[in-house]
């Protein structure tokens, strides 16, 4: 069941919202050519994937090496791309009973794995997801903090099945996320998470 469409309307209102967010900007002079603005290659090719051998997941990271990933200091995972501002938060949460997406999402707020600030939803999706999961997909837009700051996009997804609930939250390039990393974000089976510490980042071929 879905509350709002995923496919070519999405695209479209979440880059003209981004666009929005830009200040205009004044002709360039003659003989300067303007620094392309960083961003993701539209290339349909399978991307990398960061194991978390803890969190017992796999998940796509276009331009694999330019993250920097963070998968041992806190209980969520965190992977920053720096060129182009992106930001994800992956989480894997057990609770005491069995949950769906509302718990789980009252979950990762109460943790603070997500922002309680007010955003401004662009789609809203309820879907299975991992096979089995519960999930509630949405892609929101965050008021700018200031006058003058830039938009700032979120692809959220809280997904529960049983006793376990997962969080995802890509902020930057909001279709982009939708449809390639959470699209691609893959969870092993129930019971395979590991309390080992977790191995320096191992990232391998998208499938």
């Amino acid at each position: 069941m879905t509350t709002g469409g995923c496919g070519r309307c999405l695209v479209l209102l979440c880059g003209a919202a981004l666009s929005c967010a830009a200040p205009a900007s004044p002709p360039a002079s003659p003989g300067f050519a303007r620094a392309p603005t960083p961003s993701f290659p539209d290339d349909p090719a399978p991307l990398p994937r960061y194991h978390s051998k803890r969190l017992a997941l796999w998940l796509p990271l276009p331009g694999g090496p330019g993250w920097r990933i963070d998968d041992h200091s806190r209980p969520e995972l965190e992977a920053i791309h720096l060129p182009t501002r992106s930001r994800i938060v992956v989480a894997v949460l057990r609770a005491d009973a069995v949950v769906g997406r509302s718990q789980c999402e009252e979950l990762a707020v109460a943790a603070k794995l997500v922002s309680d600030r007010p955003l401004q939803t662009v789609d809203d999706e309820v879907a299975t997801t991992q096979r089995t999961f519960d999930t509630r997909i949405r892609v929101a837009l965050a008021s700018p903090e200031h006058e003058g700051a830039p938009l700032v996009g979120h692809v959220l997804a809280f997904g529960g099945y049983l006793r376990k609930c997962y969080v995802f939250d890509f902020s930057s390039r909001l279709a982009y996320a939708r449809t390639r990393i959470l699209g691609g974000l893959e969870l092993d089976a129930i019971g395979a998470s590991s309390r080992l510490a977790p191995a320096d980042p191992e990232l391998g071929v998208g499938r």
